[in-house]
């Protein structure tokens, strides 16, 4: 294949994309892409990727069923509820990965296809002078690639030996617990430097027109300062032309006043080429100016150019000439809607990678939270969760799985934020430049920039902006508490079927038996009601 001029962005990803071939994430060929830096689709890849997928499943259930004795113990203790929203979540964190793992053998021919658009942009963006730097998305990607191992590995490690019997064999599955998340995070690092990438590109399109809007100013503040010298100057020449007739007056010469007060022109003038005063028949000869040539040492030009002239020469404004800059402006509308293009395609090959993700983070946060609560009263809790039993496995758990979730949503965020941004650049060259038929031609090219904005969603059903992060976490704490209302409520009423129990069921009363049910039926009842309630609410 031929040498591209411009580098692939996926020259960054190396480290990540052998992590995830590896380990039967992404199917495309390897040899390819060590060669020539291209995704391409792979029949054996995708085999290899389905039986990874499938030897995890069966580790993963092993692993449940060897901590079936504690399971069996929490349904027989705890009330259904505790039991199926255990039983739920152990089997969320394996459709997460499931859903990674099918949406990249159904994309692997698109995301190819993706970054070659890629390169395709950065290639026009070089034409136009604008320079991208990726050694900082490398970067980027080796942090959290490592940051994920370390959470990973701390959480699985720490909780096999702070709370696992060691006596047993079958606790060395647990290992196998970490695997789900840990083939999720790097599918969504993979997604977060590509986000990252498209962002760089907005933010280059954007500084570049800032960067013209800030040659033309310094390029207007030259020509107001080359103005005000000029005036400088003529008063220069009324203080000379003063002093010189205090001096003609002083020593006797009254009558040359009327030679010095003359105009500049009758004289020879302060003009460009030299100073030249006529005092009776003396004459003072032009006093050139000396122009040092670099090239000619020693010669002498015979006229100076104005300084106006000089900085127009070196200092000319790309916004003053209106047919150059509106053919550089349409160049970056048009770039800014591939990339625009570029993000809506990315937002499509993990939409549902990215709902399954935050429903996945939205329910082990609150879990994670509704079993610690749990471990704090003595409750038997299910085998997958509990590291909620130790306080800092808890906590590194909740920062890293929302971490992870915060991330997305913030470089999503910022990103939609970066390609509207371009508009508000555009129409600053507009301002400054303060021409009618430039103007025009902005506001036409705004219209464009309008209609083709980019948002980020999790298939349609929510955007991943800062004001859906505020909605989460609202949400995440009225649904623990109802869950520990509900708790408390199954607690209370096995207690007084224990109660009842212990004092013998001929004292037990049919009348006693309703009334505590009907309590139980109205404390579920009125949380139910202000659960609905709250949710109405705007």
């Amino acid at each position: 294949m031929s040498q591209q001029p411009v580098q692939t962005i996926l020259v960054q990803f190396s480290l990540l994309f052998l992590l995830c071939k590896l380990m039967g994430i992404y199917p495309q060929e390897l040899r390819v892409y060590q060669r020539y830096h291209e995704l391409k689709k792979s029949s054996v890849g995708t085999f290899f990727v389905i039986v990874i997928m499938l030897t995890v499943i069966v580790l993963y259930n092993f692993m449940i069923i060897s901590f079936w004795e504690e399971d069996s113990t929490l349904k027989a203790t705890q009330s259904t509820l505790t039991f199926v929203i255990g039983i739920f979540l152990t089997y969320i964190g394996l459709v997460m990965m499931a859903t990674d793992q099918l949406s990249a053998i159904r994309n692997q021919k698109k995301l190819g296809e993706l970054y070659e658009r890629i390169r395709k942009v950065d290639e026009r963006l070089y034409r136009e002078g604008c320079i991208l730097d990726n050694s900082v998305l490398e970067k980027r990607i080796r942090i959290m690639v490592i940051l994920t191992f370390v959470f990973e590995f701390s959480i699985a490690i720490s909780a096999y030996i702070a709370i696992l019997d060691h006596t047993k064999l079958t606790s060395l599955l647990w290992m196998f617990s970490c695997l789900p998340t840990l083939f999720n995070s790097l599918d969504k690092i993979w997604f977060a430097s590509t986000l990252y990438g498209l962002q760089q590109r907005f933010e280059v399109i954007n500084e570049a027109l800032n960067n013209m809007v800030k040659e033309h100013e310094r390029y207007q503040s030259m020509i107001e300062s080359a103005n005000k010298g000029g005036d400088r100057n003529r008063d220069f020449i009324v203080n000379r032309k003063n002093m010189m007739n205090d001096f003609l007056s002083d020593f006797g010469h009254k009558d040359k006043i009327k030679t010095i007060n003359k105009s500049p022109k009758e004289l020879g003038g302060f003009t460009d080429k030299g100073v030249v005063l006529k005092i009776g028949k003396n004459r003072i000869k032009p006093v050139m100016v000396v122009a040092h040539s670099q090239n000619n040492f020693n010669q002498f030009s015979g006229e100076k150019p104005s300084l106006k002239s000089a900085i127009k020469s070196r200092y000319e404004s790309e916004l003053k000439n209106v047919s150059q800059v509106e053919e550089k402006l349409n160049n970056f509308c048009q770039i800014h809607d591939e990339i625009c293009e570029i993000g809506k395609t990315l937002n499509e090959l993990w939409s549902y990678a990215i709902l399954v993700l935050m429903a996945y983070g939205f329910l082990i946060f609150t879990a994670q939270l509704y079993f610690f609560y749990c471990s704090t009263q003595d409750q038997v809790i299910p085998s997958l969760f509990l590291s909620a039993k130790n306080a800092f496995i808890t906590a590194t758990f909740l920062f890293y799985t929302a971490g992870k979730c915060v991330y997305l949503i913030y470089l999503s965020w910022r990103t939609s934020l970066e390609s509207k941004r371009t508009g508000v650049c555009m129409h600053k060259c507009g301002v400054v430049a303060d021409d009618n038929s430039l103007y025009e031609i902005i506001n036409h090219l705004s219209l464009k920039l309008l209609n083709h904005s980019v948002d980020f969603s999790a298939c349609g059903f929510f955007s991943l902006d800062m004001e859906t992060l505020y909605g989460v976490a609202g949400g995440i704490t009225s649904y623990l508490i109802i869950l520990i209302q509900f708790n408390l409520a199954a607690q209370q009423a096995k207690d007084a079927v224990s109660s009842y129990s212990a004092s013998g069921t001929s004292e037990v009363s049919p009348t006693d038996i309703t009334e505590n049910t009907t309590s139980l039926t109205t404390l579920i009842t009125s949380t139910m009601t202000t659960m609905m309630i709250s949710s109405t609410k705007p």
